[in-house]
C-alpha cells in the first residue's frame, strides 16, 4: 500500500510537477527547502548536508535546505553550473492563515535570466538567445535582460547553419533556447559544445501563439518588428520565455535592433578566435586580446559597448570617419579628457540598476548608486560643451541631468541604507511626517524601558534585574535563580532558563503592544514609501536608459583616445579606392607584451592592381603569422574608428576578414587537422568577395608534400582568378613564388634572415622577394634539440637536397597562367592529362580528388605505386 503524503508534501509535489526541469526552492519559514531528486542534486552541488523529512505514513523523503537570506550565493553556484532554479514563496501571511499556507513560484532563474549583480559579468553582456526555424529560415532573437537590449537576425540558404554558428560565437550566449524543430540542429549542438561550453541549452516548444502576438505589440512598435514570420516568432518566443521565467513587468525591454551584416564588417567564429579580438584562445578570457589593449573605459556600460564595436566594425567610411573625428578631438584635449574620466569613474552600472528597478528587485543601495551616477551629469555636460565633433554632439543630445530623480532620492533615501527592504532604516528623517511620529514613539520607548528597569531594580532590590526582548516571547524581565526569593508575587513567569527565569508584568505587556505596533508600522510604512519612490523612477526609465547609452558611447570615445595617446597611435586615412597601405605597422597586442625587446614594424601594401596577393615565405618563428594577423587587426581597428599602431596608413574598408591560421583537430566531430583546414578554406572561397581580406597561413601542410603544394597553388590561383580578394598567403612551399612571375598583382615577400656562419638571426622584417630556405633545422636548434640530432638532421638535409630536390617550373614552360599546365611540377608524362582539365570550372574538392588520382599515377610511373 502506497503511503499517502502529508498536506505540505502534497502541495510541494503539485508545484514541482509544473517545474520538472528546475531545482525547486520551496519556502518553509526562514529556509528554502529542497526534496527528493532536487535535494540530492543540491546537496551534492552545493556541498550541504542531505537529511530527510516525514513524507507521509511511515515514509521519509530526502531533504536539504538553505537560509533564505543567504539564497543568492547558493543560487549563483547552481546557475554557474548550468542549473535552473524555481523560487517558490509563501504568498499568504502564516499568522492569518489556517492550515497550509498558499505557495507559488514567483520566478524562475536560468543562466540567461539572472538579474542579481553577483551573477552577472561586469563588462560583458549576458545574452539569452532563441533559435527558431520556419520555411528553412533560421532566426535568432537575443536579449541581455539585465540591460533590456534586444536583437534579432535571420539566416537562409545552404550555409545558414554556419552563419548561425558564427553569430552565436559573436553573441556568446549563456543560454540557448531552441524553439521547436530545427533542421541539422546536431551541427549547432556540436558547435556550442566545442566553442561555447558554458552555454546552457533549453528546448522550448510549449508556447502560445496568441500570447506571443500580444507580447510583441506590448513591447515594441510595429515599425521595428521583423516582417518575416520566422523572425517575428523568434522574438515572440523570446518575450514569452522571459515572462514565463521572470514573471514580472519587463517594460524596460523596449528597443529592438536588427543585426544587419550589410552594415558591418563580418567576422566569422574562426576569424574572431584566430585574431583574439575579445577572447584569447587559451581560456576565452579578455587577457592579451585587442580588447585588453584598447579598454580604458571607466563604466561597465562603456566596456560592454566597446566589445560590440570590436566585434561589429563599421563598413561605411562616413560612419568610421565620424568616430575618428570625435576621438581626434578628445585626443587634442588631454586635461579635459582626464577630468571626464574622473567623472565617469563615479558612474555605476545603472543600465542594470534600471532593470532591477523595473522588475522590482532593486534595493535602497541601488537607488543611492543611481543618484550618485546621475549627480555627475551637470558637470559632465559642462565639459562636453568644449567639443564640437558630430558624434560628440549626438552623445550630448542623449544625456540628460534627471534632476528630479536625483532630488527625489537625495531627499528620501538614507545614504547608507541596509540591504534588506524589510528591516527599516531606508528613509531619511523629515521625508514623511507619519513616519517621523512613529519613530519618535520607538525612540522614546528606549528611554521608557531604561526607566522601568531602574524602577523595578529599586522596588525589588535585585540589582542584576534586566529587561530584554526577542521575537518569540516579546519583552520580558529576566532574574537569575540566586535572586528568586526576591521576585514579587505580581510577576508572571514566562520562561525558565538554565540560570534564570523570565517574567512579564502588566505595564510591560501594555508597553509591548504599543511599541511593537509602532515598529511594525515603521517597517511597513518605510517599505511602502520605498516602493512608491521606486515606481516614480520606473516611470522615467526610458529617458534614463537614453542617458546610459550616451555615457557608454562617451566612455568609448575617451577610451580609444586614451589608448591612442598612451601607445602613440596614428589616425588612418579612410579611403574607398580598394587600397590598404600601412607604414611601420605594429601588432597592438604583441607590442605591449614585449618586455625586453622592441617590436619590429613593417609596411604593407595591398590593392587590386600590382599587389593583390602577398606570398610570404621564410622560416618558422620568424614572424610571418604575427605579421599577417597584424595586418588584419589593424584593418579591423581602423574600421572600428580606432587609431592604429603605425606611422601612417590609408585603409579602404573591407566587407569581411577571413583567417586560416594554426592547426587544431576537431575531435568532437572526428575531423583531423587537415580536414578542419580544408573546411575552413572551403568556407573562405565560398563567401569571400573582391572587397574581402584573406589571411592564409601554411595551407596544405597537413598532408603529403606534393598534395599540399598542389592544393596551396590551386587555392592561390582560385583566389586570383575568381575571388580577387586582397590576400596574405604565408607558406613554406618556396616553389609557389614562381606565381609572381606569371600573375600581375602577385608579389613575393619574405622575412629577413641574417646568417653568421652556422648561426641564424631572424630580423622580423618583411622584405620584397621570396625565401629559398626554411631554416627548420635552425629553429629546432633554437628549441633545444640535442646537438647530435641537429648534426644528423643537417646530414640528411644535404642528402635530400642533392637527390630529391623538386625544381620549380621554368618560366617559359608556362604560356598561360590560367592553363592547367602551370601545375607541371610533377613530371612531363602527365602533361596531356593535365592539359585536359578545365581549372576554371573545377571546385576545390574536385581539384583535391583529381590531384590524388594524378599523384597515384605519378607514383606508379616512378616505381613507388
Amino acid at each position: 500500500m502506497v503511503a499517502s503524503c502529508t498536506p505540505m508534501m502534497a502541495q510541494y509535489k503539485e508545484i514541482k510537477s509544473s517545474h520538472p526541469n528546475e531545482i525547486l526552492f520551496f519556502r518553509l519559514g526562514d529556509f528554502y527547502e529542497m526534496f527528493f531528486d532536487d535535494a540530492e542534486v543540491a546537496s551534492r552541488e552545493l556541498e550541504i548536508t542531505l537529511t530527510s523529512r516525514d513524507g507521509g505514513q511511515n515514509s521519509r523523503v530526502p531533504m536539504c535546505g538553505i537560509p533564505y537570506h543567504a539564497a543568492e550565493n547558493y543560487i549563483a553556484k547552481l546557475i554557474n553550473k548550468g542549473f535552473k532554479v524555481a523560487i517558490c514563496e509563501q504568498v499568504e501571511d502564516p499568522k492569518q492563515t489556517k492550515g497550509i499556507v498558499r505557495r507559488e513560484v514567483v520566478k524562475v532563474i536560468t543562466p540567461g535570466t539572472v538579474l542579481s549583480e553577483t551573477l552577472l559579468p561586469d563588462k560583458h553582456n549576458n545574452y539569452l538567445v532563441v533559435l527558431y526555424e520556419h520555411n528553412k529560415i533560421i532566426s535568432i532573437a537575443a536579449t541581455d535582460i539585465s540591460t533590456g537590449e534586444c536583437l534579432w537576425a535571420q539566416f537562409q540558404g545552404t550555409h545558414r547553419i554556419q552563419a548561425v554558428c558564427d553569430q552565436l560565437y559573436l553573441l556568446t550566449p549563456i543560454e540557448l533556447v531552441i524553439g521547436g524543430e530545427i533542421e541539422n540542429i546536431d551541427d549547432i549542438y556540436a558547435f556550442v559544445d566545442n566553442r561555447l561550453s558554458k552555454c546552457t541549452i533549453t528546448p522550448f516548444s510549449d508556447f502560445n501563439t496568441e500570447i506571443i502576438s500580444s507580447l510583441l505589440n506590448q513591447h515594441f512598435s510595429s515599425n521595428v518588428l521583423p516582417e518575416e514570420l520566422s523572425s517575428r516568432t523568434a522574438v515572440g518566443i523570446l518575450l514569452y520565455y522571459l515572462h514565463q521565467t521572470i514573471k514580472t513587468d519587463l517594460s524596460h525591454v523596449n528597443t529592438l535592433g536588427y543585426i544587419n551584416s550589410a552594415d558591418s564588417l563580418v567576422l566569422d567564429a574562426s576569424t574572431l578566435r584566430n585574431l583574439e579580438i575579445t577572447r584569447n584562445m587559451r581560456d576565452g578570457s579578455k587577457k592579451d586580446t585587442l580588447l585588453s589593449v584598447l579598454d580604458y573605459t571607466n563604466t561597465a556600460m562603456g566596456g560592454r559597448l566597446l566589445r560590440k564595436w570590436l566585434e561589429y566594425p563599421l563598413l561605411q567610411h562616413t560612419k568610421i570617419i565620424k568616430r575618428q573625428e570625435a576621438i581626434a578631438e578628445m585626443l587634442e584635449k588631454p586635461s579635459t579628457r582626464q577630468a571626464l574620466q574622473n567623472l565617469l569613474s563615479y558612474v555605476y552600472d545603472f543600465e542594470r540598476i534600471l532593470t532591477r528597478i523595473e522588475v522590482g528587485t532593486a534595493n535602497a543601495r541601488d537607488l543611492i548608486a543611481l543618484k550618485n551616477s546621475l549627480a555627475i551629469i551637470p558637470a559632465l555636460q559642462d565639459m562636453l560643451c568644449q567639443f564640437d565633433a558630430r558624434l560628440t554632439s549626438e552623445i550630448k543630445s542623449l544625456i540628460s541631468p534627471h534632476q528630479n530623480i536625483v532630488s527625489l532620492i537625495d531627499s528620501s533615501i538614507n545614504e547608507t541604507p541596509p540591504i534588506s527592504l524589510r528591516d527599516g532604516g531606508l528613509i531619511k528623517p523629515e521625508y514623511h511626517s507619519e513616519l517621523d511620529e512613529l519613530r519618535s514613539i520607538a525612540k522614546d520607548s528606549k528611554q521608557w524601558i531604561q526607566d522601568l528597569e531602574a524602577a523595578e531594580r529599586e522596588r525589588t532590590g535585585i540589582k542584576s534585574l534586566k529587561i530584554g526582548y526577542n521575537k518569540v516571547f516579546g519583552y520580558y524581565i529576566e532574574i537569575t535563580h540566586t535572586h528568586s526569593t526576591l521576585v514579587p508575587n505580581s510577576y508572571i513567569r514566562k520562561q525558565t532558563l538554565a540560570n534564570a527565569e523570565r517574567y512579564i508584568i502588566p505595564e510591560l505587556k501594555d508597553f509591548e503592544t504599543k511599541v511593537l505596533g509602532a515598529q511594525e508600522k515603521i517597517v511597513s510604512l518605510e517599505y511602502q514609501l520605498f516602493t512608491d519612490i521606486r515606481n516614480i523612477i520606473k516611470s522615467n526609465i526610458r529617458e534614463i536608459q537614453s542617458t546610459g547609452r550616451g555615457i557608454a558611447h562617451l566612455d568609448i570615445i575617451i577610451s580609444l583616445a586614451e589608448a591612442a595617446s598612451r601607445h602613440n597611435y596614428c589616425k588612418p586615412n579612410i579611403v574607398t579606392n580598394g587600397q590598404i597601405s600601412i607604414k611601420d605597422g605594429k601588432h597592438p597586442v604583441v607590442e605591449r607584451l614585449l618586455k625586453r625587446e622592441l617590436f619590429v614594424p613593417n609596411d604593407t601594401s595591398l590593392n587590386h592592381t600590382d599587389s593583390e596577393i602577398m606570398i610570404i615565405t621564410g622560416p618558422n618563428m620568424a614572424g610571418k603569422s604575427t605579421y599577417m594577423r597584424q595586418v588584419a587587426i589593424l584593418v579591423l581597428m581602423a574600421q572600428t574608428g580606432s587609431f592604429i599602431p603605425a606611422r601612417e596608413a590609408s585603409i579602404s574598408p573591407v566587407d569581411r576578414i577571413f583567417t586560416r591560421v594554426g592547426a587544431s583537430d576537431d575531435l568532437s566531430s572526428g575531423q583531423s587537422t587537415f580536414m578542419v583546414e580544408m573546411n575552413e578554406v572551403a568556407q573562405i572561397l565560398k563567401h569571400a568577395t573582391d572587397r574581402s581580406l584573406i589571411i592564409l597561413d601554411e595551407i596544405g601542410r597537413g598532408t603529403s608534400t606534393f598534395d599540399g603544394m598542389s592544393i596551396a597553388r590551386a587555392v592561390l590561383e582560385y583566389i586570383k582568378d575568381r575571388v580577387k580578394a586582397k590576400t596574405l598567403f604565408a607558406t613554406h612551399y618556396h616553389e609557389l613564388t614562381v606565381l609572381a612571375d606569371h600573375y600581375k598583382g602577385v608579389q613575393n615577400f619574405s622575412v629577413a634572415v641574417k646568417e653568421r656562419g652556422k648561426e641564424v638571426v631572424f630580423l622580423r622584417r618583411i622584405i620584397s622577394g621570396g625565401a629559398d630556405k626554411s631554416y627548420g633545422i635552425h629553429v629546432a636548434q633554437l628549441a633545444g634539440l640535442p646537438k647530435k640530432l641537429i648534426e644528423r638532421a643537417t646530414e640528411i638535409l644535404d642528402e635530400l637536397e642533392q637527390t630529391h630536390s623538386v625544381q620549380p617550373t621554368p618560366n617559359d614552360d608556362i604560356k598561360n597562367p590560367n592553363n592547367a599546365s602551370s601545375l607541371s611540377l610533377f613530371g612531363s608524362s602527365l602533361t596531356d592529362e593535365l592539359l585536359a582539365i578545365d581549372v576554371m570550372s573545377t571546385t576545390p574538392l574536385e581539384a583535391i580528388n583529381i590531384l590524388f588520382r594524378l599523384q597515384t599515377q605519378a607514383k606508379r610511373e616512378v616505381g613507388q605505386g
